[in-house]
């Protein structure tokens, strides 16, 4: 079986395997026992983080394979023929379409569609260079009232703004993120109380990462990875359509937060996404949505009806549980699963009846998992009016 077959089957069959690197260690040496040397290779492209950024994609171009490529090959020592070859068959099994003429994404911008905003360098950010680009570490400038983060520094392109960035920065009040960005790691804008604006490219894939670097550990060993704009005064918030991948508490307690528009595409609304938001009245889901995580708006007191998109299959433990003003949900007939999740179980997925609105109501067809639910939980439910 080809390598990429193979690791469309891990891919399916083990998807936690892909955020857990000694299951999927342990996976390789099942399926490839005999090949030491690629399973060592396979394992670099994950190290590397690249396997994680081709999921938050939907197309491989000639430009993003060569930069691959070469961070693989330069990094470990290893020969450009083989490095390609691990890269392409990641990108095959996660279902990446293979474009070799270098055009951009739908909707995206190539390099020479980017206006470019040269930084301050070393007198406004401390920064690294890696083989994606720049990464900005922290801003050690003074607080302006708007600040443009640049895409350019030194002639180099900025790619990845990093960890806690900004953290702390009280008299900012509005962000604009110039095009080119990529990345806003954790808690980016974290207690930046005074952001009332965002402005976002239309190059940014991910809000968020898996990476707890610099995140505090709690309970002994869980690590809570904090939110990119976690508790930042944002009004409205429009997310463009590249980004793919959203972390968890990405707008946690943003208490002024009244309406998001979530980019197509998003399969999943991560765990406490939008916990404690208590202004949230508005939500735009995308189309693509599949799950809606735990706790994932737990607290929206202002939240009073929802309309979950057709084809969303799972809503986790806790996700609208605090909501004590939603009157109304509409959950599809392709739900499911109602309170799933790696939670306790104690977390009822609509809270306590006592704080739920007095005349809660689940709309949805009959027959279907939805209404088998409402009665079980003694919810009320009625016909969704198509």
């Amino acid at each position: 079986m080809e390598d990429h077959r193979i690791l469309a089957r891990i891919v399916k069959d083990y998807p936690d395997a892909l955020s857990d690197r000694k299951k999927l260690q342990a996976l390789f040496s099942d399926f490839f026992p005999q090949d030491r040397l690629k399973r060592n290779i396979l394992l670099m492209v994950f190290d590397d983080g690249i396997t994680e950024e081709m999921q938050a994609a939907t197309n491989l171009d000639t430009m993003a394979l060569h930069r691959y490529v070469k961070s693989v090959s330069q990094g470990y020592g290893i020969k450009t023929e083989s490095a390609e070859e691990a890269v392409l068959a990641w990108a095959r099994a996660i279902g990446l379409s293979l474009d070799t003429e270098e055009a951009p994404e739908e909707g995206g911008e190539t390099d020479s569609e980017v206006e470019w905003v040269e930084g301050g360098g070393e007198n406004a950010y401390e920064y690294e260079e890696t083989p994606r680009g720049i990464k900005l570490l922290r801003f050690i400038d003074f607080d302006d009232t708007v600040v443009t983060i640049p895409n350019m520094i030194g002639g180099k392109k900025v790619s990845e703004v990093g960890n806690h960035a900004f953290k702390g920065c009280v008299g900012i009040e509005k962000i604009v993120v110039s095009d080119g960005i990529e990345i806003l790691g954790n808690g980016v804008f974290i207690n930046c109380k005074e952001l009332k604006e965002v402005v976002l490219p239309r190059t940014l894939r991910r809000i968020g990462t898996s990476d707890p670097t610099g995140c505090p550990k709690i309970l002994g060993t869980m690590t809570k990875l904090e939110g990119t704009f976690e508790y930042t005064a944002l009004e409205d918030v429009v997310i463009p359509d590249s980004v793919k991948y959203i972390g968890e508490y990405a707008f946690a307690n943003c208490s002024r937060l009244q309406r998001v528009v979530l980019p197509d595409g998003l399969k999943e609304i991560r765990e406490n996404t939008f916990c404690w938001c208590k202004s949230l009245r508005e939500v735009v889901f995308p189309e693509e949505l599949r799950v809606v995580g735990m706790e994932a708006f737990e607290g929206c007191e202002a939240l009073q009806n929802v309309t979950l998109p057709e084809g969303v299959n799972s809503i986790e433990q806790g996700a609208f549980a605090g909501c004590r003003n939603l009157e109304s949900i509409y959950i599809p007939d392709s739900v499911g699963e109602i309170g799933g999740g790696r939670g306790s179980g104690f977390i009822q997925t609509f809270g306590e009846p006592d704080d739920r609105h007095q005349n809660f109501t689940i709309l949805c067809n009959a027959g279907s998992y939805a209404m088998n639910y409402a009665r079980k939980q003694q919810i009320k439910c009625a016909k969704a009016q198509n």
